[in-house]
């Protein structure tokens, strides 16, 4: 192999992590970064890479021949589904984890539409647990529930994992005032005692793009967020290496996604659920946060 293609395979790699905003736990710099991510921890899981991508999968395709000009350049048939899509992959923990059936295909096939970009929900459903090790192929996790829950030990240890290689999770209260809140923000606290939840600072230039990333509210509140959605509670933000990689959202924003029908010509958002229909303006605006979240953690 020419010097130039394993260069021009090197960036491609460093594209698509940047692409599904994820970062890599690299020792090495230049050309040894291949060789870092190779490193083995015992029972055969990596001790360094990225979320979305093994350390194998990332030494086959910087080897990997250039496609023709004009092609596709696509991955090998060992990469995962979803290397070249957003999914959002969902979490089941030991609560009612599945209380929002429709909101997440509902908010997929939104973001679809509203941004021309590649997306799926996993259906039939295959929700993954925090321990899974497949979990770290999906840079974007959303979990909800109503009641609080509680995590093994190597769940926490999966969770932990998952933050420090990259991953973005999202946590949906699903009726802020019941016990989901502060069973997963105590869970947080345990397992990143070096940070702490707080509101998004609208006044930080990178935060308040979580809002914002695509779309922006005329009427909002004054944490920002859009009041024929939100009430005054805002959003909290878990930085991890001066990064957002967890957002707790007490708005349930899955209630407003959710759909007794689907999408239609004449009604593109399609029926919604729990009388969100009665809050005019608020479904529009819970998709188009949740887009903005979306292409926020894809961008960082």
């Amino acid at each position: 192999m020419t010097r130039h293609r394993a260069s021009s395979g090197r960036f491609a790699v460093l594209f698509l992590v940047a692409l599904l905003g994820t970062r890599a736990v690299l020792a090495a710099s230049g050309d040894d970064w291949v060789a870092a991510l190779g490193a083995k921890g015992e029972g055969g899981a990596p001790d360094s890479g990225v979320v979305g991508m093994t350390a194998e999968e990332a030494e086959s395709y910087a080897g990997q021949e250039e496609a023709d000009a004009g092609g596709d350049n696509e991955a090998p048939e060992s990469f995962v589904r979803g290397r070249r899509r957003l999914v959002m992959q969902e979490i089941k923990i030991n609560s009612d984890w599945d209380c929002d059936p429709t909101a997440v295909p509902a908010m997929v096939d939104q973001f679809k539409v509203r941004t021309g970009l590649d997306a799926q929900a996993l259906l039939p459903r295959k929700p993954l647990t925090f321990d899974a090790p497949e979990l770290l192929d999906w840079p974007f996790a959303y979990v909800t529930a109503h009641y609080a829950f509680s995590l093994t030990e190597a769940e926490e240890k999966g969770l932990r994992l998952y933050v420090e290689r990259g991953g973005f999770l999202y946590a949906d209260d699903c009726l802020y005032g019941q016990t989901f809140g502060p069973a997963f923000q105590g869970v947080m606290a345990k397992l990143f005692p070096e940070t702490e939840f707080k509101a998004v600072d609208i006044k930080d230039t990178n935060q308040r793009l979580l809002y914002q990333q695509k779309y922006t509210f005329k009427n909002t509140h004054e944490s920002g967020i859009p009041m024929e959605f939100m009430n005054a509670n805002p959003f909290l933000c878990l930085m991890f290496n001066d990064r957002i990689s967890v957002v707790y959202s007490p708005q349930d924003m899955g209630c407003g996604w959710e759909i007794s029908s689907p999408p239609t010509p004449s009604n593109p958002l399609g029926a919604g659920m729990h009388s969100s229909d009665m809050n005019p303006g608020g479904r529009e605006a819970g998709y188009r946060l949740g887009v903005n979240i979306i292409l926020f953690s894809m961008a960082h």
